[in-house]
């Protein structure tokens, strides 16, 4: 058995260019109810549901930088939260839980309400928007729950791409 752990990063940076793409491209992925996901979070919280915790802290601050950048702002808040997110979900996964579809999906519907939320809490309710009720129901809703939705074609693929890599 070999571990061709080269081309598994590979294919999953060409994911991240593509997702990326996808999320930051005007008028290239559909809005659903105002708003459109976050692509590049279920990316980071798939692929450290089967890496180790290296490889899912560098794909969790990559793909927090470039969803930062794609908001407009530089690199801050979801770098470093997709960082610590993927870094613990890779050690509890490695270390405690079964890393199955199951636990992955609940890891990451929690992750992402907390991460957007706790995002929403800081930079629109404390940063002292108005109306801020009105965009919560009217775009973070429906972001919160198309983002969680991607998360699970996204993972399949990354545990395809796992698997494809694994063995030779």
């Amino acid at each position: 058995m070999r571990n061709l752990g080269f081309f598994r990063y590979f294919s999953y940076s060409l994911l991240v260019i593509l997702l990326y793409i996808l999320q930051a491209t005007p008028n290239l992925m559909p809005e659903l109810f105002g708003s459109k996901p976050l692509l590049l979070l279920p990316l980071a919280l798939a692929i450290a549901s089967v890496e180790k915790e290296v490889p899912s802290l560098v794909f969790g601050a990559v793909c927090g930088g470039l969803t930062d950048i794609a908001a407009g702002g530089g690199i801050g808040y979801f770098a470093i939260i997709l960082t610590l997110i993927c870094y613990f979900e890779s050690h509890v996964f490695g270390t405690y839980f079964v890393p199955n579809i199951i636990s992955a999906t609940v890891y990451s519907a929690t992750a992402t309400v907390l991460s957007v939320l706790v995002y929403f809490l800081i930079f629109k309710v404390f940063s002292g928007v108005p109306d801020w009720q009105i965009l919560f129901v009217n775009h973070y809703i429906s972001r919160i729950v198309y983002t969680f939705v991607m998360f699970i074609p996204i993972c399949i693929l990354a545990r395809f791409l796992h698997r494809s890599f694994i063995k030779v």
